[in-house]
């Protein structure tokens, strides 16, 4: 064990009795760094107050889902309350890219190495023990998302015995299955499932087991018998009757999609009265009192979201939040994919949230005049339009982050992508008393906007294109009336629409230019920075022209295909460039 690991274990064994004295708002959580097979790896641990000196403690290793991290996890899930109860100790390993290595990099297009998750956990589990009083017999797993797949791999190959695995929004994929193979040791097994997620379909598909498939597999593996002892709406079933005490169980949140379900005052998206870490609580150490969530379908239709928490994140702070929007029919895993803007939070120390349109896009402009946003086509079917209030959604959203998260009010910003973009224009528009700046790349005003922009307060702007944009032309997106037969312009082209907003803030319609050094790792592409003079105060306008740039986020190749959306610049990351241009604003009461 390295010295590092022992030093912050004695500190944070020694900060508990001041942490103890009284409780924060926002509880924090201490990562550490330990080596494993020559990689650096981050953890976390949380000692809850009512940890008794001496007196072994139960573990549950929690495993945050796909571009998120330890301290997303710990202050989304509610597993402090838990942790507390129990006199818990909290676990938080954490993946060295996006996934978790759960056996699904040779089949899944993930684009990153695997890596030596099973090791790495089973190594800061015996670290864990090493230096705590630890119940050897009440060691359990939680995953939640991609982090639930990878509880799966661990219950069917754990590193020490486990008295319990619980999964939040995952079913097991088909490599899951190959992996469970052979000689699987009975273990406890709770699956909560929302019955409208769509990456883990009820139904299943070709790669991923459904909801009844998963249950059936851990019941077969734990040998449970006979009809199930309870049954509750969304075929929840609890089954009692299995082999050496173990208990399997399935809570299927009618109406829920890909969310960590909560409770609690001041939530108000994906409200479905199923507490995940409740019934995690009651499962693992309380199974007579374990009833199946009965919960209810939410009027609004589930919201999905990624978020991500850096590592020098300190809840005593608060903390500037970016949040990310992706373009059409695209994804909040896509966006976190294209815009490397995990890396960049995590060197300037902010929080990042991927939220997801419905149909996978957002409602720009269409809602403004009483009109569904446009049906995207999805496994084959023409999915219905969608009235949709994202401009609302996205609002509460920050709303909801803040129970939880110490977000800093006059720093929030939205930066988009393509239809990502335009949703960020609207935002500006829209919703510039709430966030502080925003930036967009790949997209233009649209025409019908002109009107509703002119009202509202100014916001720092930030735009980025490529001349060569084969998407939507540096010139606008024009098309042609089927009827008449006349050109009907729909977007102002991004010259019109730097203007519009520098004139909408009181700036100059002149400005400077800056020229930047070609790298040769893109070339036949050329950044030109405009940044527009004599804006007031918390009114900037800037302009990242992309000469040869197609549809593109600058500074990440092998995302998009350039064959088809155009080349790359290299020469800047827009993430980098983008924060640079938030960090210097701030909103003003």
């Amino acid at each position: 064990m390295s010295i590092m690991w022992r030093m912050a274990l004695l500190c944070l064994f020694m900060g508990q009795v001041a942490f103890a004295q009284g409780l924060q708002r926002f509880d924090d959580l201490d990562t550490y760094v330990i080596k494993h097979s020559g990689v650096e790896r981050s953890l976390g641990i949380y000692v809850p107050r009512s940890t008794v000196a001496g007196r072994p403690a139960p573990v549950i290793v929690a495993l945050h889902g796909r571009f998120s991290s330890a301290k997303a996890l710990h202050a989304l899930s509610q597993l402090q309350d838990v942790a507390e109860a129990r006199g818990a100790l909290l676990v938080y390993p954490e993946t060295v890219g996006a996934f978790w290595d759960d056996g699904g990099h040779s089949v899944l297009p993930r684009g990153e190495p695997a890596s030596d998750d099973m090791g790495f956990i089973k190594t800061a589990l015996e670290s864990v023990m090493a230096e705590y009083a630890v119940d050897r017999g009440r060691v359990f797993v939680v995953g939640y998302d991609s982090g639930g797949a990878m509880a799966y791999r661990l219950a069917c190959q754990p590193p020490v015995p486990l008295a319990g695995v619980a999964v939040v929004s995952a079913l097991m994929w088909q490599f899951n299955v190959k992996a469970c193979a052979t000689g699987v040791p009975p273990v406890s097994m709770l699956i909560v499932h929302g019955r409208d997620n769509e990456f883990f379909p009820a139904a299943g598909s070709t790669a991923r087991l459904g909801a009844a498939d998963t249950l059936n597999f851990w019941r077969k593996v734990n040998g449970c018998t006979g009809q199930p002892s309870a049954r509750a709406g969304g075929d929840s079933a609890l089954f009692l009757s299995c082999q050496s005490g173990t208990a399997v169980a399935y809570v299927g949140v009618l109406g829920g999609s890909r969310d960590w379900f909560r409770t609690g005052t001041g939530y108000k998206l994906n409200t479905h009265e199923v507490n995940a870490a409740g019934a995690i609580d009651n499962f693992f150490f309380d199974r007579a009192r374990f009833v199946l969530p009965s919960g209810r379908e939410s009027k609004a239709r589930p919201r999905d979201y990624l978020v991500y928490v850096p590592g020098r994140y300190d809840a005593k702070q608060p903390t500037p939040i970016v949040v990310m929007l992706h373009g059409r029919p695209s994804s909040a895993t896509e966006m976190a994919r294209i815009s490397e803007m995990n890396a960049t939070a995590n060197r300037h120390g902010f929080i990042v949230v991927y939220p997801e349109g419905l149909n996978n896009e957002w409602n720009a402009q269409f809602d403004l005049f009483g009109k569904s946003s446009n049906s995207v086509r999805g496994g084959g079917k023409e999915r219905p339009p969608v009235l949709q209030d994202d401009v609302g959604f996205l609002k509460t959203l920050m709303d909801d982050l803040g129970v939880d998260l110490n977000i800093d009010a006059q720093r929030m910003y939205v930066a988009g992508f393509s239809n990502g973009g335009f949703m960020t224009l609207r935002m500006a528009c829209s919703a510039s008393d709430v966030f502080a700046a925003f930036a967009e790349v790949g997209s233009t005003l649209h025409s019908v906007m002109t009107e509703f922009c002119k009202g509202g307060r100014s916001a720092p702007m930030l735009f980025m294109h490529g001349t060569a944009d084969p998407s939507i032309s540096i010139d606008g997106v024009q098309i042609r009336d089927p009827q008449s037969g006349s050109v009907v312009r729909v977007t102002l082209s991004v010259k019109n629409t730097v203007m519009y907003f520098a004139q909408r803030n009181g700036c100059d319609l002149s400005g400077t230019n800056t020229d930047y050094a070609e790298g040769g790792r893109s070339p036949g592409t050329h950044v030109i920075r405009f940044v527009l003079r004599n804006c007031p105060p918390g009114s900037a306008i800037e302009l990242y022209l992309i000469d040869g740039g197609g549809h593109q986020w600058p500074g990440v190749r092998g995302v998009l295909d350039e064959a088809r959306f155009g080349r790359v610049n290299m020469d800047i990351h827009a993430s980098e460039k983008i924060w640079e241009f938030f960090a210097a604003q701030r909103l003003s009461r």
